[in-house]
């Protein structure tokens, strides 16, 4: 028996969000977007069936997933807290720009999936999409369903179990990676960044560099 989809909040109105947006939607998913502002949002083409509204509107779905730019990440969480409590978040972000990076404090031992997971220790953090360039995010899995892999991490195995149910239905082919400290091949410089790949050469690549 097939087990009703969750309604999906997708924080930020970016590249990404938008691209993760209408594949859900695409998929049947009932799917909120939510932005400090909706009327720019809208005019980015965004589909008919797809909510805009608020952050904090968003943030009230039953998944939500993180697309902010890493710097707003703080603030964001901390004013979506009470609607972000004991929920799945899937985390998209990357701190691309070296400041960022630095002022986030990742290292090669606090990846970017285990910094968000500090940051709301009352959400089940999985890492996922994180690692695929934005002008193809939909373009490929709507042209050719199945064949590209999408790596994902989460600790708790009900974040894992969304994430992959998500990659699936977006038409990307899952392939986890691990834990959320073992997250790094998905993060900016990470084997996987920012490539496409099919899953058994993700695998092979993701094989090849544990054996290094």
């Amino acid at each position: 028996m097939s087990h009703p989809k969750p309604s999906i909040g997708i924080i930020g109105a970016g590249p990404v969000g938008r691209g993760i947006a209408a594949l859900l939607d695409r998929a049947g998913y009932a799917v909120a977007v939510g932005t400090r502002h909706p009327e720019a949002a809208r005019r980015h083409g965004l589909p008919e069936g797809v909510d805009v509204g608020t952050l904090q509107h968003a943030a009230r779905a039953d998944v939500v997933v993180m697309t902010t730019r890493h710097p707003a990440a703080p603030a964001v969480l901390s004013l979506l807290r009470r609607e972000l409590t004991g929920k799945v978040l899937i985390d998209t972000m990357n701190a691309w720009i070296f400041r960022d990076y630095v002022a986030a404090g990742l290292s090669d031992s606090l990846t970017e999936g285990s910094w968000l997971a500090r940051q709301v220790p009352e959400c089940m953090v999985a890492r996922a999409f994180s690692h695929i360039d934005c002008d193809v995010l939909v373009s490929r899995p709507v042209a050719e369903p199945g064949r590209w892999a999408v790596a994902y991490a989460a600790d708790a195995e009900p974040a894992a179990r969304i994430a992959e149910r998500l990659i699936t239905d977006t038409g990307y082919v899952p392939v986890r990676v691990g834990t959320l400290a073992e997250s790094a091949p998905l993060d900016v410089g990470g084997v996987l960044w920012p490539y496409m790949f099919t899953p058994g050469d993700m695998r092979d690549v993701l094989a090849t560099s544990l054996a290094r």
